[in-house]
Formats: structure tokens, C-alpha cells, sequence
């Protein structure tokens, strides 16, 4: 393949050349952020994931379920469970990552999953 000059340096193929840009794009930013890769993994860096990490209500229909257990079975987080009935609950709701997946393949529609509202009032449950 022949050689082409592109800002300063030579490439020899297209994936070398996306491999560059990639880590002049990776430094420019470090640069405009002021960060190095060790601070990204500082506590007051997880404090502030930890606040911005969005939240999710997840709502099953239990009368429209057939209890099928796609949706347990497809969850990646692992956060949906049978009850004693064999119908989906989740114990630990901030654990949702949002995914949606156990919403697209559930054969009978029977769960929603939206962004948490923040509760407007004292009684809100």
C-alpha cells in the first residue's frame, strides 16, 4: 500500500491510522479535562458516579405475566427474581442498570421500565 502524509505523520494503512488518531484523540482529551488515568479510579470520583447513576422503577403486570421467566433469565444484573409463585420481583431496584431488556422480550408485555421521577410529595410511595 503506498505511504500518505496526513498532520505530520506517514500511515500505511487505514487501521494504523485509526489507531493514531485514537490516541491523539484520547490524549487531547486527558489534556482538556486535566486528568490522568490513575485519578479516574479516586473515591470522590465514585462518590460523583454514584450520584449522577440514574435510577429506574420497574413495574410487572402480574396479571398479564405467565410466569415464563425470560425476563429473569435475560436480566444482566441478575436483580429480577421468582417469588414463591413463580412471577418476577426485584429486590434491589437501584441496581438497574436500564437496560430495558427483560421490557423488549417479555412475550406478554407485562413490564415497564421508566426513569425515576423524583417523588413530589411526603406521601408518595
Amino acid at each position: 500500500m503506498p505511504k500518505a502524509e496526513r498532520k505530520g505523520w506517514s500511515v500505511c494503512s487505514p487501521a494504523i491510522a485509526v489507531n493514531q488518531l485514537s490516541v491523539e484523540l484520547c490524549i487531547v482529551t486527558m489534556k482538556e479535562e486535566k486528568t490522568s488515568p490513575d485519578e479516574s479510579t479516586s473515591p470522590k470520583t465514585e462518590q460523583k458516579k454514584a450520584q449522577e447513576k440514574k435510577l429506574y422503577d420497574i413495574e410487572f403486570y402480574h396479571d398479564w405475566c405467565k410466569a415464563c421467566g425470560i425476563c429473569i433469565a435475560f436480566c444482566p444484573k441478575h436483580i429480577i427474581i421468582a417469588d414463591k409463585n413463580g412471577k418476577p420481583h426485584i429486590e434491589d431496584p437501584d441496581a438497574c442498570i436500564g437496560c430495558r431488556f427483560c421490557e423488549v422480550h417479555c412475550p406478554d408485555f407485562a413490564i415497564t421500565v421508566c426513569d425515576r421521577q423524583p417523588r413530589r410529595r411526603k406521601d408518595d410511595i
